[in-house]
């Protein structure tokens, strides 16, 4: 059996130089970074749109449910907790005069969590309705 050995010139080497290979790493070390970023990002919108669909249902329900019990709201400002769909909510109903007689304004507010929200917090979702006074016979 024979064996040949394959001579090269040193002029043409094969493979990457170390230099060659640090900036392919750190191409690669950029992009997976902002992958990451973008992928934390994508979690946090989805979650805060998953919230603000819950709080509206949780708005509509409490509304819903004041317009079916045709009791005049009283003036000012309540608040009460709720759990909905596994999170915990904190509703702000607040009840102001109108212009015309006969009819109150209701703001529902929705904020997520328990605990009483400071007066000038924004909440999650916010719900408006009039109510009017029914007449007695």
């Amino acid at each position: 059996m024979a064996c040949r050995i394959l001579i090269l010139p040193a002029d043409h080497s094969r493979g990457f130089t170390l230099i060659e290979v640090m900036v392919a790493l750190a191409v690669f070390a950029v992009a997976a970074a902002m992958l990451m970023l973008s992928d934390g990002n994508s979690i946090r919108q989805t979650r805060y749109m998953q919230e603000k669909v819950l709080a509206a249902q949780v708005a509509d329900h409490y509304m819903s449910r004041l317009q079916a019990e045709k009791v005049w709201p009283d003036k000012g400002v309540k608040g009460k907790n709720d759990t909905y769909a596994g999170y915990d909510w904190y509703i702000r109903q607040v009840t102001r005069t109108t212009s015309f007689p006969g009819f109150r304004k209701v703001v529902v507010e929705v904020f997520v969590g328990r605990a009483k929200p400071e007066d000038d917090e924004t909440a999650l979702y916010s719900l408006t309705s009039y109510f009017r006074k029914l007449k007695k016979k």
